[in-house]
């Protein structure tokens, strides 16, 4: 009985023991699970955390910049590349094609006023159509008036190399040498003009301009004479007539062309200045001051002075106030046959006309 006993308790120890051995195996195996839980959790952390940074590198990467793992072992970055997005395909816009400039429309523009632009569009116009004479013309006109002398000459010689008689070239052509001080090579384009038109009043008074700018004022006075036999009231002609029997001293031979010049155009300064030079000079005070009011009032600057001195001086006891109608109905241009001789062998040579003349005095 007594050993039967002592069995029993050595069973209850043995099963005590063998409790406590699986107590230690389940709680070393909770162990374990927790250890495995807690690592799964932390990888997952670390791969979201991956995904993450991934994600925003990408993000940086397709903004331009370099990407994370462009690093060496040594912790210097390498050359990266950089990895730029397309640009979005933007569709063409079609312009409509531009109207083709026409002569007429480039005309139009330089009737306007506006020479540059339609120096522009003759341009354009001549190189569409190269073998129009009038079109190199207009251009040359163009750009002479829009102030590049020298564009002008290499329109205007264009024109006459298509059509070495064209008259309306040959005549501003030697304006614009004129203007360059070339008188010669001007006169020689008159020559070229008069032998294709005798009877062309341009021509003759831009010769008579060219006579006048070399100093031939006898043969200038002829040239301006002849002009005027035909046209009477061609107001430079009459102007600058004038101005020559000025620079000759013949100041009571300058007031009938005058006068009748500063009838038809009183809002022309230099005119009216130049008659009141003619009346100073010849003693009419009075009406040499109204002449150069009337140019003050043209904005011609230099009849100021003039203005002043006049208002200072007193006429002649007794002298008459000048007729300034009368004077210029009486004057009819005559020509005299010694004239008219000399002004036959001077067709082919020289001018003078209605470009503005830098001494101020005169205009045209």
């Amino acid at each position: 009985m007594k050993k039967q006993a002592l069995t029993t308790q050595q069973e209850r120890k043995m099963k005590f023991a063998e409790a406590g051995i699986l107590i230690t195996l389940v709680l070393a195996l909770a162990i374990f699970v927790g250890i495995r839980i807690s690592s799964d959790d932390q990888e997952q952390q670390v791969a979201a955390t991956e995904v993450t940074n991934q994600e925003a590198a990408g993000v940086e990467v397709a903004q331009g910049t370099i990407s994370e793992d462009a690093q060496l072992t040594d912790g210097t970055a390498e050359e990266a590349t950089l990895v730029v997005e397309p640009e979005p395909e933007i569709p063409a816009v079609v312009e409509p094609d531009p109207e083709p400039v026409t002569y007429a429309s480039a005309e139009q523009m330089f009737r306007t006023g506006d020479y540059r632009q339609a120096a522009d569009m003759f341009s354009t116009y001549t190189g569409d159509h190269q073998a129009s004479a009038w079109g190199h013309y207009m251009l040359g006109l163009s750009e002479w008036k829009a102030g590049d002398l020298d564009a002008a000459e290499a329109a205007f010689m264009d024109a006459l190399e298509l059509k070495p008689d064209h008259l309306k070239s040959l005549v501003n052509y030697s304006r614009v040498l004129i203007e360059m001080e070339r008188n010669e090579e001007a006169a020689a384009q008159i020559e070229l003009a008069l032998a294709a038109n005798p009877d062309s009043q341009d021509a003759r008074r831009v010769m008579a301009r060219i006579q006048h700018n070399l100093g031939e004022l006898d043969q200038a006075a002829t040239s301006y004479r002849q002009v005027l036999s035909v046209h009477q009231d061609d107001v430079w002609a009459l102007n600058n007539l004038g101005l020559i029997l000025i620079s000759q001293e013949k100041f009571a031979e300058a007031l009938p062309p005058l006068a009748k010049a500063s009838l038809l155009r009183e809002d022309i300064g230099c005119i009216q200045n130049n008659l009141g030079i003619a009346l100073e000079r010849s003693g009419h005070y009075t009406a040499a001051a109204e002449a150069y009011a009337r140019a003050l009032d043209a904005n011609h600057e230099k009849a100021e002075v003039s203005l002043v001195r006049v208002e200072g001086l007193t006429e002649p006891a007794g002298a008459e106030p000048v007729d300034l109608a009368g004077l210029a109905a009486m004057f009819n241009a005559p020509i005299q046959e010694a004239d008219l001789e000399v002004a036959s062998a001077l067709d082919a040579t020289i001018p003078a006309d209605e470009t503005p003349e830098k001494d101020g005095s005169r205009n045209r």
